[in-house]
């Protein structure tokens, strides 16, 4: 059976097909494009129009990749924050329904938060999963952000906070380079926010870190390239990370666009990414900082192939 899971983010749409056998899951075809489904104002609680028309582009793009990837038995997508904060989010499923034949799952973001648990766990290293040291992980999206603690084994607590990179670039609407100012308020608003998360952090004491997939991954491609050997997790030194953070602080999205490996449809929230993730590490402090390529996609189709298995 072939299965192919779409996360819908309000940035990115995200593509995974995969082969279910007895043998086990096996992926086949992975793809990413800009949706900019929180386009045009997430502010205001709706899905623009322009946004429709952003999505359903990248929708007909992934469903080209599919078929040409040789089809799939069942597409089974999910909506996050874009979805389901917005006032006409059902407008979105319904769309996607007429023009598709797609059953959208819009799901809240205590669910995604564990679906990104589940993908995140397949790619860590054995020495990270001992139950030595609890886990923080963190992923960065567009409208929302999931963060998991973990023992290696279990999830002790998980949250989704309403700060993804594209809203937070919305409300912080600055002229690049960032200024200080901006970075200070934009910190000071995120602390706010994250009350609930420092306050597990005491309790838990995590001392490592995993950020999954997206900002993570252009950060990653920036720091080693493509010459580097692909691996689901690799750790990030904190030393090369700043260095990245502070090249990035100073630039402007046209030099983004021209650094080598830099994502095109992370240009314009990774600056914001990277001061979120150096708050987050310099309240965290953590031993080891991971990066996973494995998130959202990834944890789904893991819990639907082991229903498969179980059917």
């Amino acid at each position: 059976m072939r299965v192919a899971v779409l996360d819908l983010g309000t940035n990115v749409f995200n593509m995974l097909l995969a082969s279910f056998s007895e043998e086990g899951c096996r992926y086949i075809k992975e793809f990413k494009c800009a949706a900019k489904l929180g386009g045009g104002g997430l502010a205001s609680g709706l899905i623009a129009e322009e946004a429709f028309v952003t999505a359903s582009a990248a929708m007909e793009r992934i469903m080209a990749k599919i078929e040409e990837a040789g089809g799939a038995d069942a597409i089974i997508p999910y909506a996050t924050s874009a979805v389901r904060d917005a006032r006409n989010g059902d407008e979105f499923v319904e769309l996607m329904r007429s023009r598709f034949g797609l059953e959208v799952r819009v799901i809240p973001g205590v669910r995604e938060a564990e679906f990104i648990f589940k993908g995140i766990m397949q790619s860590l290293p054995s020495e990270a999963k001992s139950g030595n040291d609890n886990i923080l992980m963190l992923d960065i999206g567009g409208g929302s952000n999931e963060f998991i603690i973990t023992d290696g084994k279990d999830i002790l607590w998980k949250e989704s906070f309403p700060i993804g990179m594209a809203r937070m670039r919305e409300k912080f609407n600055y002229k690049e380079p960032i200024g200080a100012d901006v970075i200070e308020e934009f910190e000071n608003y995120c602390n706010g926010v994250l009350e609930p998360l420092w306050q597990q952090v005491e309790i838990y004491r995590p001392r490592l870190f995993v950020g999954s997939s997206g900002s993570f991954d252009t950060f990653k491609d920036l720091m080693f390239g493509p010459e580097a050997e692909y691996r689901p997790c690799r750790e990030l030194p904190s030393s090369d990370l700043l260095s990245l953070h502070k090249r990035l602080l100073v630039s402007t999205a046209q030099e983004r666009l021209a650094m080598p490996r830099m994502s095109p449809i992370r240009v314009d929230y990774i600056v914001l990414a990277s001061v979120f993730t150096q708050m987050v590490l310099n309240r965290l402090d953590p031993k080891v900082i991971y990066q996973s390529a494995y998130s959202l996609k990834e944890g789904a189709m893991a819990e639907h192939y082991q229903m498969w298995l179980n059917s």
